[in-house]
């Protein structure tokens, strides 16, 4: 029983024991030790300073090293591009393109050729006009683009135009037929031109009857009546600009009459006009102009046919036979009478005349002159009444032929009224 109370009392003293005791003491996990003081005997010092400076715990202040550059590298992150976040772009299929073509300019390789389109129409009044390409064949016409050949059949009309049809161009004509134009040409081509075939063409212009420009114009057969009246600048029966005028064969009779200042000129070219044969009867008559019946910018060769040329002006020059080089003749027969103005000459040639042997002693400095080749070289012809070193009174031709113009030109207009009203 001593005991028991003993034990009840021992309990107790724990218990009011436990009770004074912070809960926190029973809370830490762990039991920290109190550090030792460990006192360090300092020479010099009393033992109750260094007790007193011990009781401090030193801080001991870590330096702060700086790393060095080179012992601590700064390492550059690798040029690791930080990817430009690209919108990916669907792929489009690889498709071969042939490379752009390299175009050649003028500076690189001269002058660019641009091609021409051919151009072909006929005019059969002031406002009717027929697209010859568009529409092949006609009444009174047709074209073959095959032969490359434009056929005149009984037409009336204004003008034929043509522009860069090709070197093998032509015209055939059959029947009669009448181009008469009051404002230009009757027939204007740009570029060659072959005439021919069996029928008979009557062309009547203020400028020119036919005019061909940067081409040749090659006559090989057929009839021809050509005449060009004016009074405004020069006027030509036939003008060939920048080219050859090539006679073959055929009826060929050319006027110009100009009663203007202007000069008036039958057979003009160029470049070179070449007459190998056929019957050729020019008339050109001028006021004060130039009256030049057949002529050439470089040379005028005739080497066949029966050529007449009748020139006449009032204060003008006339020559018949002219040449801006040298004038040739190797045969046929060429009857040339000039008269009036200053000098009329039937032969002029700037750089020279030369003339076949067969024509014997000719005269240069005579304004009417028959040429004819004695027949132990060739031919003889009956001679005209023009002598070889002659002159002839053509004042009455003259006026013939103009009053003959006039009226044709009348003609040709009431023909082309007719046709348009029928």
């Amino acid at each position: 029983m001593k005991k028991m109370s003993k034990l009840m009392a021992l309990l107790l003293v724990v218990v009011m024991v436990l009770m004074l005791v912070p809960v926190s003491a029973f809370a830490a996990e762990e039991v920290v030790e109190e550090p030792t003081l460990v006192v360090l005997e300092v020479e010099g010092a009393p033992v109750d300073e260094v007790l007193n400076t011990a009781v401090e715990t030193p801080v001991v202040e870590t330096p702060a090293v700086e790393a060095p550059a080179a012992v601590e590298p700064v390492v550059e992150a690798p040029a690791v591009e930080t990817p430009v976040a690209e919108t990916p772009v669907a792929e489009t299929p690889v498709v071969a393109v042939a490379e752009e073509p390299v175009v050649a300019t003028a500076a690189d390789e001269g002058t660019i050729e641009v091609k021409a389109v051919p151009a072909l129409g006929l005019w059969r009044d002031a406002v009717t006009f027929i697209d010859v390409l568009l529409n092949t064949v006609g009444a009174d016409y047709s074209y073959d683009a095959v032969t490359n050949a434009l056929t005149l059949n009984n037409f009336v009309g204004k003008q034929v135009e043509a522009a860069d049809m090709g070197s093998n161009f032509s015209m055939i004509l059959k029947g009669t037929n009448v181009i008469a134009n009051a404002d230009g040409c009757a027939i204007d081509v740009v570029g060659n031109l072959t005439m021919g075939g069996s029928g008979e063409l009557t062309a009547v212009g203020s400028q020119s009857a036919i005019h061909v420009m940067d081409g040749d114009l090659v006559l090989n057969d057929g009839d021809y009546e050509l005449f060009a009246i004016g009074n405004v600048g020069d006027v030509a029966a036939v003008d060939v600009e920048n080219g050859d005028l090539i006679i073959n064969d055929g009826w060929v009779d050319a006027e110009a009459v100009n009663m203007g200042t202007g000069g008036a000129w039958g057979l003009w070219a160029d470049n070179d006009l070449v007459i190998n044969g056929g019957d050729i009867d020019v008339m050109t008559d001028s006021v004060s102009g130039q009256s030049m019946g057949i002529g050439a910018g470089d040379d005028t060769i005739v080497k066949g046919g029966y050529t007449t040329v009748k020139s006449t002006t009032e204060t003008g020059v006339a020559t018949a036979l002219y040449a801006g080089s040298w004038v040739v003749i190797r045969d046929g027969i060429l009857d040339l009478c000039t008269q009036g103005g200053v000098n009329p000459l039937a032969i002029y040639g700037a750089e020279g005349v030369w003339i076949s042997p067969c024509y014997g002693d000719v005269d240069l400095t005579a304004s009417c002159l028959y040429l004819e080749p004695y027949c132990g070289c060739h031919w003889k012809h009956s001679k005209s009444d023009n002598p070889k070193t002659g002159t002839q009174d053509m004042a009455s031709d003259a006026l013939m032929a103009t009053m003959g113009l006039l009226a044709l030109m009348g003609m040709a207009y009431l023909i082309s009224k007719k046709e348009i009203k029928g």
